[in-house]
This record gives structure tokens, C-alpha cells and sequence, in this order.
């Protein structure tokens, strides 16, 4: 009776030491050809001091017997562990991995990975082409493991490319190669196409994602429509280029002179607009000083001839002709002979005022 009691408090103590910690959850396996980590997530608040990590495999066969359990990771604080090195393509494996930290440690997180079943296949790489008039050779490299070897040492593979032109991607084609080179024939001169390339194992239903897209251009002489409408392009370009300076020059010509808004705003045609009979016109009469000297009886008399310069209103374009055509007695505007006519005798024409 008193050895059962004191077990309980044994195994207390051993539960809380063993299992005070939460072990690691969100336990995946990031596999890609022969890569394969194991990655993990825990919650650091639930400890208040530093935290490490053991992670181990076995066969599937030997799960159950605690010393098959090979050590990879050893007190890391990474929760990451690399098994690539140890583990084979063809086998199938037991991984497991524990929280550890200051004489505690939690329950094991297990896992099942079988390589060939759970591991993806990587892409090709190293796409290369060597353009031809009509073909096009395509070369790459295959999916390589971590001993940077092919992947073909390890399972059956096979290569599909899909091609189309540049303009027309929803009409792609597909060829497969069995090996890393192969020739697209025949294909358009001259002409732009887009590739991708992938890797796939029947054997193993595995098929990787397609290369990153990559275009290139066939040799080969541009089809005649196309040069054609480049010279149609390069001429419509030439011509068009003079005309438009001509153009704007002409244009910049024209808006440094100012035309009177009778012009520019009148909506009426042109010879209308000369007939009008509103038009309205000005006849000035020039103002002509004559001065007359006179000789009686010792006293000299100045005759001045004053003129009121008259403005007067005609309508229409005749009165003007009717100003100008009229003689000088009417207008005031006299030669230079009758003004000397004038000077001369005659003192009827302008009233002279007297000085006494």
C-alpha cells in the first residue's frame, strides 16, 4: 500500500517533466525532385525560455520500435530539418519531431513520407533555342536531384513543349520529346513564337509545372504584304510631314495680319456688301490761305481767303465718286493755275475781311 503511494507522485512528476511542453503542430513536408525538409510551427509564448527542436526517422516497418529511430536534427532552433541526404527515392519513412527546453520536452508529432508518392517533380531549365527560316531547335535541362544528377536515374521522364505565335496564344500546340532537344517543324518565317516546356513520369502520375514563358523569332524574309505596307508608311510619313509645316506656317502667315471685324464677321457676300448704299464716306475740303497784297494809295491790304473745312455725310460708294469727280469751285480744292488765276485779279471767290 505505501509503494502505490508513493508512485503517484513518481509519475506526477514524470508527466509534468515529459509533458509540460506543447508539442510542434502545422508538421508538412516541402519535397521537390530528391529535396525533402520537414517544417514546423510552434507557439514560443507557451514557454518563457528558449525552446529547441529533435526531429528522427525509421523505416515504416520499424515505427514501432523506439531504437530504429535515426537522429537528423539535434537541439536546433530552426523549425526546419533537411533529410534529403538520408533518404531514399524508392523508400518509405516514419519522421517525427519534439519541442525540448529545460529538462522538458513534449509529445513526438509523426509523420508518413514516401519520396516517390509525396515528393513533386521540379521544372525543366536552361531553355535554349536555335532559330532556323522554318524550324526551330529547342534545348533544355532536365529536373536535377541534390546530388545534381538527372532525375531520369531515378524515374522515367518525359518532356512536353507547347508552342504558339506571339499574336494567337489560344492556339497552342504540343509536342513531346523524350529527350532534352527536339525540332519544331514546320514553322512560319519571320515569325514570332512563344514556348514552354515541362517534365512529366507516367509511371509515377508526377508532372511538373511549365518552364517561365519565352519567346523568340524564326529566321526567314518578312512576307511581301508586310514590306509593303512599310513603304506605304514610310511614304504616307514623308508626304504628310511638308504639308503640315506648309500648313502651319501658311496659318501663322495669316494671324499676323488683323482684317476689320466688317470682314471677318459679316455673314453677307462680298459684292452685296459693295453696293450698300449705307456705306457712309468723308470729303474733306482743304483749307487754303491766299494772302493778296494790294497796292492803292500807299496802304497795302492783306487778303487772306479762309475756308471751313466741311464734312459731309454721303451714302454709298457714288457720293465718293461724286466728291472727288466734282470741280474745284465746288470742292475748294483748286490747281495750282487757277490758284495763281485766283491770286492774280480775282477777289470774288473768297471774302476778304477788312483791316482798318
Amino acid at each position: 500500500m505505501k509503494l502505490r503511494l508513493f508512485a503517484w507522485p513518481v509519475f506526477l512528476l514524470a508527466y509534468t517533466v515529459f509533458a509540460a511542453l506543447p508539442r510542434p503542430y502545422n508538421v508538412r513536408m516541402d519535397a521537390v525532385n530528391t529535396r525533402y525538409i520537414m517544417k514546423w510551427d510552434w507557439n514560443h509564448s507557451m514557454a518563457n525560455h528558449n525552446i529547441t527542436f529533435t526531429a528522427q526517422f525509421t523505416f515504416s516497418h520499424k515505427q514501432s520500435d523506439e531504437r530504429s529511430y535515426t537522429g537528423m536534427c539535434i537541439g536546433i532552433t530552426e523549425e526546419r530539418c533537411d533529410f534529403s541526404r538520408e533518404l531514399a527515392y524508392m523508400g518509405s519513412y516514419i519522421l517525427r519531431v519534439r519541442a525540448e527546453g529545460k529538462g522538458q520536452m513534449s509529445d513526438w508529432y509523426r509523420l508518413e513520407f514516401v519520396p516517390d508518392e509525396h515528393a513533386d517533380l521540379g521544372p525543366p531549365s536552361h531553355v535554349a533555342f536555335d532559330p532556323g527560316d522554318t524550324m526551330l531547335t529547342v534545348s533544355f535541362r532536365e529536373p536535377m536531384t541534390e546530388q545534381n544528377t538527372p532525375m531520369r536515374s531515378v524515374l522515367d521522364m518525359f518532356f512536353s513543349l507547347q508552342y504558339w505565335e506571339k499574336h494567337s496564344p489560344s492556339k497552342k500546340q504540343e509536342k513531346v520529346f523524350d529527350s532534352t532537344e527536339g525540332t519544331l517543324f514546320p514553322l512560319k518565317p519571320w515569325t514570332e513564337y512563344c514556348l514552354q516546356v515541362n517534365a512529366f513520369s507516367k509511371l509515377y502520375n508526377k508532372t511538373s509545372p511549365y518552364t517561365q514563358q519565352q519567346c523568340v523569332r524564326t529566321l526567314g524574309y518578312s512576307p511581301l504584304w508586310k514590306v509593303l505596307l512599310a513603304l506605304l508608311g514610310c511614304v504616307a510619313l514623308m508626304t504628310t510631314v511638308p504639308v503640315y509645316r506648309c500648313h502651319k506656317k501658311r496659318k501663322s502667315l495669316v494671324s499676323k495680319h488683323t482684317f476689320p471685324s466688317s470682314i471677318l464677321h459679316n455673314t453677307q457676300d462680298t459684292i452685296s456688301l459693295l453696293l450698300l448704299p449705307q456705306e457712309e464716306s468723308c470729303v474733306a475740303t482743304v483749307v487754303v490761305a491766299v494772302q493778296v497784297e494790294q497796292t492803292s494809295q500807299g496802304q497795302q491790304q492783306q487778303v487772306k481767303g479762309q475756308g471751313d473745312v466741311e464734312a459731309e455725310q454721303d451714302s454709298g460708294s457714288s457720293s465718293i465718286q461724286r466728291g472727288q469727280g466734282s470741280s474745284s469751285q465746288d470742292s475748294g480744292i483748286y490747281s495750282g493755275e487757277d490758284s495763281g488765276k485766283k491770286s492774280a485779279g480775282s477777289t470774288t471767290t473768297s471774302q476778304p475781311k477788312e483791316t482798318h
